[in-house]
């Protein structure tokens, strides 16, 4: 023991021989000079240099001015550290009176907290939770807190039951003597959010943890109150809103981000009820509150289509609306950083073998997305300039000497805005503003009316690279702006969606005619910059040539229809800037396909209605466009461009390289159904460009894999199925990678009987991705997993996880499929896109195979094992099996499954005999695993007998259905055991991992 805690032991001693000890005194008698800075030194040996020691057996005394309150519930302890951490006080009730007291005068104090030796403590001051479980031995904790009342009550409490709560030192210091504390941020969370232990070391993070990093912490006290395993209710009861709503005030936000665990400890009404209390009582006392939908699990961002969230996310929508206050969709930030930041990346942000908690790196880009979301006002409000509202202007870019521009002068919304050469004011070219509030203007273009179409955001996106167009008054951020003035006279043009953040620049700094304009964060490039002309001069609007009567196949509109309309079709085709049409003869040209523009078949057409091989024109008969090339899509974030050979149409379409970019196709189609979209691609990178899908805008959407073709000039068609409605529909691309999509040629469509693809349940089990194999499965509706919505129905696949150990289970089957069609719609490449050395790769088909009414299906058996017919089923297994191995994996092929309709004679019996006989002689052949499923379920069927079979299929589970082919769970799970019955036995490394 030093000698100095020696002698602080023995004054402790003489201070503390005046008074009686373990007396109960009351706070309120306390000594007439207050000292406003202590450092407190717990436990029976003494005190460290700087520190004023204190025994467990030191009552509060006034004239001390500290001291425990209840002696008899408290002990020394020995801690594990050195020095002020070498011993510690245990407190030994839980009795919120059990306190240790110092009298402070009225201010704000910075608290920091050393624990002794301990499993969990969590700290209490003024009676309510300060500090959430601490763990670990010497934790320390600061925090900032006001005392009113001319004393602080302090305490360490029960963290984990069963386990000592200790405290080994405590630091006082008055920051101000006013009490009010500065903007507080705080937190409602799990054990994703959560503070671990020590906090600027540990392995494992809650993003609540990090949040400083991306904070200004000079602004803002951070108050993170989550606790791991904590539900809505729990946080409640357990008093952790208790100081959220005591300390809350005007200034300081409010995170719920809770909801994982209320799926196991409660239920959404409850839920519901819960958040909404604490919303309304955090807005009562002023607090701006936000809702966070939480990020979902390590594998979520390779499902296909993507879940659209977990935990609650409904609920959250619905109080976010009725209580007016944000919600953050976490779950999608995050999924869609993780498909940016490939599988390899996310597998580093998860604790090992967990697909649930962020590690310390995870956590710190969890943070990092959600200061970006709430944003916490990180910057200050440009001062906006007063412009003229009864003027118009043209603005000339300070870089290029080109003025802002829509694009060939089109009134009509979503036309893209540009920087063009025209100097001479036009209507495209000249604009209005209109003040709205805070030194923010509206932009109306003087194109039409010129009250019509105004500046705007694509989608009110607040990313650098949103792309600008006109659209009309949507009462909208995304159509505000404001002049801040640079020091030569010209302006910055500020949006108020990116809160001045960012302005309207000149894409790359271009200097040429036609180059895009979008929004990007101020740098103080020469780009960002505009000079405001007045115009003072009339403005010429775009002629509107009048429109005489419509009569197809005249071309030349005088009036008959002849030779001579073909041939000027003909020639307006070929050059029609040198053999240009009048508005009314493009209408008149336009006989095949209306409103499709005009092409050879109009030329066609026209001809053969001349020369007598058609009695009228096609004009009645609408047909549908079938391609559409990437160049006439609509663009966001990219260039049209013909560097690399091999495109059909005259150029392609290169996306911009980074996450965002897109690209719109707007089809047309006769029928609502499913419709084959086979999308024309070029991707000469090593990496799979993923691209996400959305059909109409609708909620739902898909991830489709662009692996690579080895070369740009090496074009080839990736197919995915949508559902399309009658009438125009759009199909936006967006990027999901941060080099950017494949360079995009055309899509075709084509109406097809084949199933979209469908997603798993957001609340049904996850596979297990902690193993280190993985097998995926290629099969069809029987194996296939499916959503709570179709249920009873699933497939074997979904439940294959539940036997096995260490493996996890990729099931990418999916209904109407067959070898054929599986392999055509690109779902074999995206497989082997991602299988690796030691995987397996399981292929079921065979039912559609045999369809020989479906072209797109059907693979006939033909026999041949060694050089099988182009087009077979045989061609085909082969491409799964010779994929895989050249991966290193290992492909195990399984016959098709039976239906009840293979009862025969009072005894089932194997059916798709040929296509299962060519299952065993591929396997023989390649000298693979085969597991022959079909006759597994015959001797099972047989064994249980029809009524218990009758069972496991939807005939025998919902009434009216006649579906003897597909299963219920209870089927679907029995024939899962089956396959991993044959599994164990096949003598595979994985057969170990059997349960």
């Amino acid at each position: 023991m030093r000698l100095k805690k020696i002698l602080s032991a023995i004054t402790s001693l003489a201070l503390s021989a005046t008074v009686f000890t373990g007396v109960n005194l009351s706070g309120s008698l306390k000594a007439d000079a207050v000292q406003s800075n202590w450092k407190f030194d717990f436990g029976g040996s003494g005190a460290a240099s700087g520190y004023t020691g204190v025994s467990a057996s030191d009552g509060y005394n006034s004239s001390r001015g500290y001291g425990f309150n209840q002696t008899w519930n408290m002990a020394n302890v020995s801690a594990s550290g050195s020095g002020a951490l070498s011993d510690a006080v245990q407190f030994k009730s839980t009795d919120e009176a059990n306190t240790f007291n110092v009298d402070l005068d009225k201010g704000l104090y910075q608290i920091t907290i050393h624990l002794g030796n301990t499993m969990r403590t969590s700290i209490k001051a003024e009676n309510m939770l300060q500090v959430i479980n601490m763990t670990g031995n010497n934790a320390y904790h600061t925090f900032q807190m006001p005392v009113t009342d001319g004393q602080l009550n302090i305490m360490a409490t029960e963290g984990k039951a069963g386990y000592a709560f200790t405290m080994s030192s405590l630091e006082i210091k008055q920051i101000s003597t006013d009490p009010t504390m500065k903007p507080t941020i705080w937190i409602c969370g799990d054990s994703t959010v959560c503070n671990y232990y020590p906090l600027d070391t540990s392995a494992q993070g809650g993003w609540g943890q990090m949040l400083n990093q991306f904070v200004d912490t000079n602004k803002f006290e951070i108050r993170n109150m989550a606790a791991s395993g904590q539900y809505a209710k729990g946080f409640v009861d357990a008093g952790q809103f208790k100081p959220i709503e005591y300390y809350g005030k005007e200034g300081d936000y409010y995170i719920i981000s809770i909801g994982i665990n209320d799926t196991n400890y409660s239920n959404a009404d409850e839920y519901y009820t819960v958040v909404t209390d604490m919303v309304k009582k955090a807005k009562a006392k002023g607090m701006t509150v936000i809702l966070v939908k939480q990020q979902g699990r390590n594998g979520d961002a390779t499902r296909n289509p993507l879940l659209t969230g977990r935990w609650f996310g409904g609920q959250l929508d619905t109080i976010g609306a009725e209580q007016n206050v944000q919600v953050v969709d976490l779950f999608n930030l995050w999924q869609n950083y993780c498909i940016s930041a490939g599988t390899s990346t996310t597998d580093s942000m998860y604790m090992s073998g967990d697909s649930l908690h962020p590690n310390r790196k995870g956590a710190i880009k969890l943070a990092e997305l959600m200061a970006e979301a709430i944003d916490f006002e990180g910057i200050e409000l440009a001062e906006g300039a007063v412009m003229n509202e009864n003027t118009k202007y043209m603005f000339k870019n300070v870089n290029s000497g080109l003025y802002l521009e829509v694009a060939n002068g089109s009134a009509a919304a979503g036309t893209n805005v540009q920087q063009g050469d025209g100097s001479n004011p036009e209507a495209k070219n000249t604009w209005q503003l209109k003040a709205a509030s805070d030194g923010y203007y509206y932009m109306y273009s003087m194109l039409g009316d010129g009250k019509t179409y105004l500046l705007d955001l694509d989608y009110g996106k607040k990313d650098n690279g949103t792309n600008i167009g006109i659209y009309t008054d949507t009462n909208n951020d995304a159509q505000l702006f404001k002049f801040s003035k640079n020091s030569d006279g010209s302006y910055l043009i500020l949006t108020k969606n990116s809160k001045d953040r960012s302005c309207v620049e000149v894409v790359s700094a271009k200097t040429e005619s036609g180059a895009n304009v979008q929004q990007w964060e101020r740098n103080g490039h020469a780009c960002q910059s505009w000079v405001a002309e007045e115009v003072n001069s009339s403005i010429s609007q775009p002629t509107t040539e009048e429109m005489g009567k419509l009569v197809y196949g005249d071309v030349n509109c005088n009036g008959t229809v002849d030779i001579a309309d073909a041939v000027i079709t003909k020639l307006y085709i070929i050059n029609p800037s040198k053999y240009s049409l009048s508005k009314q003869g493009l209408k008149n040209a336009d006989v095949h396909n209306v409103g499709n523009g005009i092409n050879a078949q109009d030329a066609l057409a026209i001809q053969s209605y001349v020369i007598s091989r058609i009695e009228t024109l096609p004009v009645g008969e609408k047909t549908y466009q079938t391609m559409y090339p990437a160049k006439d899509a609509t663009i966001s974030g990219g260039i049209t461009e013909n560097v690399n050979s091999g495109y059909t149409e005259d150029c392609y379409v290169n996306l911009n390289n980074e996450v965002g970019s897109n690209i719109t196709f707007n089809v047309e189609v006769g029928q609502t159904g499913n419709y084959y979209v086979a999308i024309r691609n070029a991707n000469a990178s090593a990496n799979d460009r993923k691209m996400k899908i959305e059909v109409n805008g609708a909620g739902e959407y898909w991830v489709q894999s662009f692996l690579s073709t080895g070369d740009w000039t090496k074009w080839v068609e990736t197919g995915i199925v949508l559902p399309l409605v009658a009438g125009m529909n759009t199909i936006k691309m967006t990027s999901l990678m941060s080099e950017g999509a494949p360079n995009l040629d055309y899509i075709r469509i084509e109406l097809t009987d084949e199933p979209i693809a469908e997603t798993y349940d957001p609340n049904s089990g996850d596979i297990n991705i902690g193993g280190n194999s993985t097998i995926y499965i290629a099969g069809d509706s029987t194996v296939q997993s499916y959503r709570e919505s179709y249920k009873p129905q699933q497939g074997w696949g979904y439940y294959l996880q539940n036997y096995l150990n260490d493996v996890t289970v990729s099931n990418q089957s999916i209904a109407g499929r067959s070898s054929k069609s599986f392999y055509d719609n690109g779902r074999l490449d995206t497989i082997l896109g991602t299988i690796k050395e030691g995987d397996y790769l399981m292929v079921q088909f065979a039912i559609n195979d045999a369809d020989y009414t479906k072209t797109e299906r059907y693979a006939p058996v033909c026999g041949k094992v060694q050089n099988p017919d182009t087009g077979s089923f045989e061609y085909y297994i082969a491409k799964y099996i010779e994929g895989a191995k050249s991966k290193g994996a290992t492909p195990i092929l399984v016959t098709t499954v039976i239906g009840l309709k293979a009862y025969s004679n009072g005894k089932f019996v194997n059916s798709y005999t040929n296509y299962c006989q060519a299952m065993k002689d591929m396997a023989s052949y390649y000298k693979i695993p085969c597991i022959d499923l079909n006759t597994l379920m015959v001797n099972h069927y047989n064994s249980i007998g029809y009524d218990a079979a009758y069972k496991y299929h939807l005939c025998g589970a919902v009434d009216g259905s006649t579906d003897m082919t597909h299963f219920t769970e209870t089927g679907a799970n029995a024939v899962a055991g089956l396959v991993a019955n044959a599994l164990k036995g096949l003598n595979l490394p994985v057969s170990k991992n059997v349960k």
